[in-house]
C-alpha cells in the first residue's frame, strides 16, 4: 500500500496514522481533543466526488449507521464536508477483524463461535428490524474488540428493503460469501446476510472456506450447488450447532431460519449449556490468539446439556 501523507487535521481532530486504504479513500486514525478519545475518519477521495454511485454508496453507509442504535454495531459520530472531502467519523474498535483472528486461528473453539454469532445475530435482528439487509458480511467486516465484544462494520453495500440503488443482474458483495440469490444477481434479502453469516460460522467450525475454490467462478458453483451436511463438522461441534450451520446455508431461502431472531433464538437454546457472559472468556481467547500465548481453559458447559446436544 502506498504511503499516504497524513494531514495535521481533519475537522477538529488530530490524526494519528494511516490505518486503511481502498478505492473508495482512505481510513484515518484520530485523536478527539475534546473528549479525549480515538475515533476513525473515513475519508472519501476527491477523484471520487465525480462517480454518482460511489458517493451514493458513502452517503448509504452513513445514512445507515445512522439509523443503528446497538452495541454490536459500529457507532457513527459525524459527517461533513470539508475541502470537497466527504468525511465520516466512527468509533474507533480497539480489536482485530474477524478474518485477522482467523488467519491465526483457523478454528476457534465452539463455544467461541457461539459467542461470536450471538453477537452478530444480534446485530443482524437489528439491522433487519431497521428494514436494512446488509449484503456484504465476511470476517473483514466483524470486529471483535479486546474486551470480547463482536461489531458489524461497513454497510456500503446495505440496501433498504425492497428499495434498491443497484442495477438489475449486478451482482452486489463479495463473491466468496455471497447467498446463491447474490450470485444469481438476484434481489439480496434478510435471508441473504443469514446465508453469508452461515458461511462465516461454517468456516469457524470447519477450519476452512467450505465453498472457496480455485477461482470465482468454481467457488460461485460452490455456492450454488454443493451442500454441507452435519457429518462434515468436526465431532468436537455440537450437533445442534451443526444443524443451525446448515440450516442457515440452505440454497433456498424459505429453507432457511425465517428471520435472524428466529436463528438467535436457536443458537440461545443451543448455548443454554454455556456462561450467559462470554466476553470475559473470549477476551482472554483473543489475547491468547494475538500474543501467541497458551490457550486458556474454555468455559465450562454443562455436561447434561452438552450430551442432549449430541443426542
Amino acid at each position: 500500500m502506498k504511503k499516504i501523507k497524513a494531514p495535521e487535521k481533519i475537522g477538529q481532530y488530530s490524526v494519528q496514522d494511516c490505518i486503511g486504504q481502498g478505492s473508495m479513500g482512505e481510513i484515518w486514525l484520530c485523536h478527539d481533543p475534546s473528549l479525549d478519545r480515538m475515533l476513525v475518519v473515513k475519508r472519501m477521495q476527491l477523484a471520487l466526488r465525480g462517480y454518482e454511485d460511489i458517493v451514493q454508496r458513502f452517503n448509504r453507509e452513513v445514512q445507515v449507521l445512522a439509523a443503528m442504535n446497538h452495541p454490536n454495531i459500529v457507532q457513527v459520530y459525524g459527517y461533513w464536508l470539508e475541502k470537497g472531502q466527504l468525511n465520516l467519523s466512527m468509533e474507533f474498535i480497539n480489536g482485530w477483524s474477524l478474518r485477522q483472528v482467523l488467519d491465526k486461528q483457523p478454528s476457534p473453539p465452539a463455544w467461541a463461535v457461539c459467542a461470536i454469532l450471538w453477537g452478530v445475530l444480534g446485530a443482524l435482528v437489528h439491522v433487519h428490524s431497521s428494514r436494512f439487509v446488509h449484503r456484504d458480511l465476511k470476517p473483514a467486516n466483524i470486529m471483535l474488540d479486546f474486551a470480547g465484544l463482536p461489531k458489524l462494520l461497513d454497510f456500503g453495500i446495505a440496501r433498504v428493503v425492497d428499495q434498491d440503488m443497484t442495477l438489475p443482474g449486478t451482482v452486489m458483495g463479495t463473491t466468496a460469501y455471497m447467498s446463491p440469490e447474490q450470485v444469481r444477481a438476484e434481489t439480496a434479502t434478510e435471508l441473504s446476510d443469514l446465508f453469508s453469516l452461515g458461511i462465516i460460522a461454517a468456516e469457524m467450525l470447519l477450519g476452512k472456506h467450505p465453498f472457496r475454490d480455485d477461482d470465482v467462478e468454481k467457488t460461485s458453483k460452490n455456492i450454488l450447488n454443493k451442500n454441507l451436511s452435519v457429518g462434515d463438522f468436526p465431532e468436537s461441534v455440537p450437533v445442534k450447532l451443526r444443524r443451525l450451520v446448515c440450516w442457515m446455508l440452505s440454497k433456498e431461502p424459505n429453507k432457511r431460519p425465517t428471520s435472524a431472531y428466529f436463528a438467535l433464538a436457536t443458537l440461545d437454546s443451543i448455548m443454554s449449556g454455556l456462561p450467559r457472559e462470554l466476553s470475559h472468556p473470549l477476551s482472554a481467547w483473543l489475547r491468547s490468539v494475538r500474543k501467541e500465548l497458551p490457550k486458556p481453559a474454555d468455559p465450562v458447559w454443562k455436561k447434561s446439556v452438552f450430551q442432549k446436544m449430541f443426542g
